[in-house]
């Protein structure tokens, strides 16, 4: 039992240690044109990450050459009226026609994605294809591996300890100098 909860306990815990740090679940497309007065998409992914963070995965195609910018913010990346960014971190810049990056997105925080269009031709239409852990289910899943893994290492082991033989018993023998026994008295 001992060596099963171990077993158990370590792949419990990887597989949330995957879950919590690996972009795998696809979250719906956005799409931004760089003429568009707002060419930016702000991606707010729900949950709680055990290391305050997010992991969020963004590939991105566009019909010309654009310049990518992106980042996390702490809380709401826009102030109330639309007209500033603050709390900025894990600033991202690409330029070309596609590309990949990953973000960490702050626990209650947003990223904010978009793309600039350089060149003097027409707008251009950027594809973002976001992928997110799954960051609060991998939590559960390593702590429970954690624990599972503590019990195993507790616990003594199934097998139970040998106790030392003891010696065989035989009739006892009457001391020297002791008369023998009588034998029993039969019917009279």
């Amino acid at each position: 039992m001992r060596m099963g909860l171990l077993v158990v306990g370590v792949i419990v815990a990887i597989v949330g240690a995957v879950l919590l740090f690996v972009p795998l679940v696809a979250q719906s497309n956005q799409t931004v044109s760089t003429g568009s007065t707002t060419p930016f998409v702000l991606l707010s992914v729900s949950g709680f990450s055990l290391t305050g963070s997010i992991p969020v995965g963004v590939s991105w195609t566009a019909t010309s050459s654009v310049t990518v910018v992106a980042a996390s913010c702490t809380a709401a990346c826009l102030s109330s009226n639309a007209t500033s960014i603050s709390g900025l971190s894990g600033l991202t810049y690409q330029t070309g026609k596609s590309g990949s990056f990953t973000l960490n997105q702050p626990n209650g925080g947003e990223v904010i994605v978009g793309a600039l269009n350089l060149g003097t031709g027409s707008p251009a239409n950027v594809t973002f294809k976001v992928t997110t852990a799954l960051s609060t289910v991998g939590t559960v899943l390593l702590v429970v591996g954690i624990v599972v893994l503590i019990v195993g290492v507790v616990l003594k082991s199934g097998k139970a300890k040998m106790t030392p033989a003891m010696p065989p018993m035989y009739p006892s023998t009457p001391s020297p100098g002791a008369p023998p026994p009588s034998p029993p008295m039969g019917p009279s």
